[in-house]
């Protein structure tokens, strides 16, 4: 039988809602240090990799060595005393200490093959996926991270961010720059006025 205590916890561990940019940057770079092991490759991507001063998450894309090895990823943050909210085959969601709270940490698993496309996806904003989603689909082609930029029916990039934005014939924006204002990519310039 459980003790009343853990049955009934006097306290529940609050969830930080946010972080500075320099605190999550910190976070990111410890589990990044213990995880790379596992994988041929890690990389932080998210609101850390754009550069922005708040960031809610950190968010990696591995390609893990093994599946043995992405399951010691999630083996090692729960030995760290991370709580665990999902570790299924493409996607770890875990909630590590950080202060007296904790801040949540994702794992999105790739292939060599779709790093790329889940980099670009997983950096984001949300807002400039929408648009590059859109623009995609106006030229025959659509966006998928577990695959790649398809077009008729078959991948035709997506080993790197470079290669979609190549294939669908833009410039490769630094991920600082991923964000929309006024209904257009940042990074696009504005029209040149006669």
């Amino acid at each position: 039988m459980k003790k009343q205590a853990t049955l009934f916890p006097e306290h529940e561990i609050p969830v930080i809602a946010e972080l500075s940019l320099e605190e999550a940057e910190e976070i990111a770079n410890q589990i990044k240090a213990s995880a790379s092991i596992h994988c041929e490759k890690l990389e932080i991507v998210g609101s850390i990799r754009r550069r922005r001063p708040k960031i809610h998450d950190v968010d990696f894309v591995a390609v893990a060595k093994s599946d043995a090895e992405w399951q010691k990823i999630a083996d090692d943050l729960k030995r760290s005393k991370a709580r665990i909210g999902c570790a299924g085959p493409s996607v770890i969601k875990a909630y590590v200490p950080h202060g007296n709270g904790l801040f949540q940490v994702d794992f999105y698993r790739a292939k060599a093959s779709t790093l790329g496309i889940n980099m670009l996806v997983r950096t984001g904003s949300a807002e400039h996926n929408t648009w590059l989603a859109g623009y995609a689909i106006s030229k025959g082609m659509r966006l998928r991270y577990s695959e790649g930029l398809i077009k008729d029916g078959k991948a035709i990039a997506g080993e790197t961010e470079e290669s979609v934005f190549t294939a669908l014939g833009l410039p490769c924006p630094p991920p600082q720059k991923r964000e929309i204002r006024d209904g257009k990519p940042t990074w696009i310039p504005p029209a040149q006025e006669e």
